[in-house]
């Protein structure tokens, strides 16, 4: 086989096993979400909320902190 499609099946099969990896954490917080809803801890409920929410800023800070640099 020529390196080059070595390389691509290599790639894409890790991409798609970073993929399934990251679904599977996204379905774990959803079900411990869901049973956290049901048992009412809200402690944990708003923890989590935060934490995704100091991600989703720290992200777009990220993005800003790029343009204004000019390295985007």
């Amino acid at each position: 086989m020529d390196d080059l499609i070595v390389t691509g099946a290599a790639g894409i099969l890790a991409v798609c096993a970073a993929a399934a990896v990251i679904f599977y954490g996204i379905a774990n917080l959803l079900v411990l979400e869901l049973h956290a809803i049901h048992t009412g801890d809200t402690g944990f409920v708003l923890a989590s909320i935060a934490c995704i929410i100091l991600l989703c800023a720290a992200y777009l800070g990220t993005g800003l902190w790029l343009r204004r640099t000019g390295r985007i």
